[in-house]
């Protein structure tokens, strides 16, 4: 070969090493850096000019932070038989970098073809991002929305989420008479059977930007709020979750008939929405962490989802979830409450709709509810009864306006005391909304 070839093929060979993301280092038997590329540089906050032609203990082995790097550069010489790869963690210039580190021993032939070491090439990339992803994914599950974790990395949040106080929106989605679906199917129908309703309900969630923390049985469970989500949104996003789960049960029904299922028009759902201050952080043993939140709100949502049950609507808000949504939906107050851990009463709601896709009759029938509630909390029995009589004369199956007017009749023969703050408090004759389970 050439003098000129050689150089071509020498200048080659130097381009490739420029354009590579990953750094390739590679070391001398005398323990000289020969090479270290533009990537190496960039990753390591090294400059090429100032490390090429050192002593590799020189730059490097001063440093302790670099000492996982080294122990992955020293085990190619002292077990060259073998290519070391791992992960590495290391701090450079204030920089929390993760690294896939590789080494082997170099060696070349020489003009007789005889193989000749020559010293070590290591090759590393940078997977901070790639274990942020990770990690990510770890926490929250594989049904977060890429553009969350992308959201999350943008700012950097994806190591806030250990333990931290905050104002979240939390919904529980369940399936109506799944006891009775167990019932009369056997293991693989009821299986199959969960595992589509399951998915028609995380699908809303994730397209509103919501994460899945869990799965109780026939239940899911959903949070809106930092770091996934903007604080002023999350109410919103959640009410418009709650929608579309209600809404895919339609195309759910339609699935299950096709798959051969019986009665599947007899699937429902019902949904609590709660917005207040949680504990966020992931829980559990180093091997299997997952986040998820606790509080107040948390155990609000699931009595809200269960009162629905009764409540004759398939979305209960709470006040807070209501007052931060605002004008875009439609709501019904349909009661007050004293949610645990709270000393005061307040209002929780039916979400009917957004505000362009209810009907004047539905909004009429809201008004004369929340008109009859407002003559009952005033005491006025005989105002409050004609409400409620006029919402079940417009729509007889109307539970909740039915449950007021049985409320109002027994309040008539046995009216409340005088600091009464209009919240049920004889749950013999009807289970309230925040009555133990």
């Amino acid at each position: 070969m050439s003098l000129d070839d050689q150089r071509r093929d020498q200048l080659i060979s130097e381009r490739i090493l420029e354009s590579m993301r990953d750094g390739v280092v590679t070391i001398d038997l005398t323990g000289r850096i020969i090479t270290f590329n533009a990537a190496a540089g960039r990753i390591l906050s090294r400059s090429p000019d100032e490390v090429v032609g050192k002593s590799f203990g020189e730059i490097f082995l001063t440093e302790e932070s670099f000492d996982d790097f080294n122990e992955v550069v020293f085990k190619a010489v002292y077990e060259a038989e073998t290519t070391h790869s791992t992960e590495i963690a290391l701090a450079v210039e204030g920089r929390k970098l993760n690294l896939f580190v590789s080494s082997s021993f170099l060696t070349i032939h020489d003009e007789s073809g005889n193989e000749e070491r020559y010293g070590v090439v290591v090759v590393f990339s940078d997977i901070t991002e790639e274990r942020k992803r990770r990690k990510i994914k770890r926490l929250f599950g594989e049904y977060i929305d890429p553009r969350i974790v992308d959201r999350i990395l943008a700012r950097g949040e994806v190591d806030q989420t250990t333990s931290r106080r905050e104002s979240m929106t939390i919904s529980f989605v369940d399936m109506r008479d799944f006891t009775g679906w167990s019932e009369r199917l056997d293991a693989d129908w009821l299986i199959d059977l969960l595992n589509r309703f399951l998915a028609a309900m995380a699908q809303p969630i994730a397209a509103n930007g919501g994460i899945t923390d869990k799965y109780i049985g026939d239940a899911v469970m959903a949070c809106w709020g930092p770091p996934f989500t903007d604080a002023g949104s999350q109410a919103v996003d959640a009410c418009n979750a709650a929608l579309g789960q209600i809404a895919a049960l339609a195309g759910l029904r339609t699935d299950l008939a096709e798959a051969g299922f019986q009665t599947p028009e007899r699937i429902n759902a019902v949904v609590g929405v709660a917005t207040g201050e949680v504990i966020a952080g992931d829980v559990g043993p180093e091997a299997s962490r997952n986040y998820t939140v606790i509080g107040n709100a948390v155990n609000l949502a699931a009595r809200l989802q269960e009162a629905a049950k009764f409540l004759g609507h398939p979305i209960i808000v709470s006040q807070e979830t209501a007052r931060r949504a605002g004008d875009g939906f439609v709501f019904r107050e349909l009661e007050r409450i004293v949610p645990r851990g709270s000393r005061s009463s307040e209002s929780v709601y039916a979400l009917l709709g957004r505000a362009d896709e209810v009907d004047d009759d539905t909004r009429a029938v809201a008004a004369l509810h929340e008109q009859g509630l407002a003559a009952m909390y005033a005491r006025d029995w005989a105002r409050a009864t004609r409400c409620f009589a006029d919402c079940l004369a417009r729509d007889p199956d109307d539970a909740s306006a039915a449950l007021q007017a049985q409320r109002v009749a027994h309040y008539v023969d046995c009216p409340p005391p005088d600091d009464w703050d209009g919240v049920w408090s004889r749950p013999a004759l009807v289970a309230s909304v925040d009555a133990p389970k």
